[in-house]
């Protein structure tokens, strides 16, 4: 029987918790009631800085890589609250993709071979994508980062989705495509 590396350790045991609790009024002091204020006590005409988010996708857990990626970018926004700047961060989430595809995919077989239609497959990606969103956004809001989280943003967003278009659209009305026909 192949050994755990766990049981090759000697740790110490502990009840403790892996981290202490913050308590919720000072997160939030620390975080939404900060950014609300620097966007209410700086004025429009001064300094900006706008950190544009390259979202994660929405289909699972957080895990070390969000950390690194949120951490920096809320260091990022902090120093430039202190150097004076009306900071906007709009947080948000890329819910398109093989990567949800194949999580609502897996969890739609459950264990069996089923044959699923396109319908769907969408179906189950838009509502795996929904609760993935809200369990991240929650972790991100415990973590501390500071953002516009009431105002965060998802790829599958009607509105979101028309101004990709219209983006797209103007590209080619630019001639930025060429047909290899």
């Amino acid at each position: 029987m192949a050994k755990t590396w766990s049981s090759t350790l000697h740790l110490p045991k502990s009840s403790f918790p892996h981290r202490a609790p913050i308590p919720s009024p000072y997160v939030r002091r620390c975080t939404d009631e900060l950014y609300e204020w620097q966007r209410n006590a700086r004025s429009a005409s001064g300094p900006e800085f706008v950190l544009h988010d390259g979202p994660p996708y929405a289909n699972g857990p957080l895990h070390i890589g969000h950390a690194l990626n949120k951490i920096l970018k809320d260091m990022i926004c902090r120093f430039q609250i202190s150097q004076g700047k009306l900071v906007s961060y709009i947080p948000g989430w890329d819910c398109h993709g093989l990567p949800i595809e194949v999580k609502a995919i897996q969890a739609l077989m459950s264990g069996a071979e089923h044959k699923h239609d396109a319908i769907e497959i969408r179906k189950a990606a838009k509502a795996l994508a929904e609760s993935t969103v809200e369990r991240q956004k929650s972790g991100f809001r415990e973590w501390a980062v500071i953002g516009d989280w009431d105002r965060a943003y998802t790829t599958m967003e009607k509105g979101f989705e028309m101004r990709q278009l219209g983006i797209f659209r103007a590209m080619v009305e630019r001639g930025m495509f060429q047909s290899r026909v």
